[in-house]
């Protein structure tokens, strides 16, 4: 490829390319791929690891996160840990379940009280449902445990 036929679409297609390849690191012979193929080199490479991982990561999220629920219920009733609570909680955040996901960071909190990620989660909680003195109150329990968390 000549070097003087670098148009704004080649620059385009090398900058995702790349970044791609930054962010994700597969094999290193895509780089050469990317670098000596050109335009082409990086729409093969896009093509080829980069589509799967938009279509996948986004797709099936919700099915791994409804899974994974309710593994974890499963999995307190059996070994109620302080992590397990707490990743619960995350998740039941996630699907916006906050009374439920306060209850779980309540339980978490309650064994393990010197640890800034409970009180975190709970005080997001709190701030979705209207609660705001007691966020507040966990945020600074947070902000006492880790100025910089």
């Amino acid at each position: 490829m000549p070097f003087g036929s670098f148009t704004p679409l080649t620059l385009v297609l090398w900058a995702m390319a790349i970044a791609h390849f930054i962010k994700r690191r597969p094999d290193t012979y895509w780089l050469w791929i990317i670098i000596i193929g050109g335009p082409i080199g990086a729409l093969v490479y896009l093509v080829v690891e980069a589509l799967p991982d938009l279509r996948l990561n986004h797709s099936f999220q919700w099915m791994h996160r409804r899974k994974r629920l309710k593994q974890l219920e499963t999995a307190i009733l059996d070994n109620p840990s302080v992590g397990n609570y707490e990743e619960l909680g995350e998740l039941y955040s996630e699907e916006k379940s906050y009374v439920r996901a306060r209850e779980c960071f309540d339980k978490a909190i309650t064994a393990r009280a010197n640890m800034p990620s409970p009180f975190y989660g709970r005080a997001l909680c709190e701030l979705q449902l209207g609660d705001y003195p007691a966020a507040r109150a966990d945020l600074e329990r947070v902000l006492s445990f880790d100025p910089k968390y």
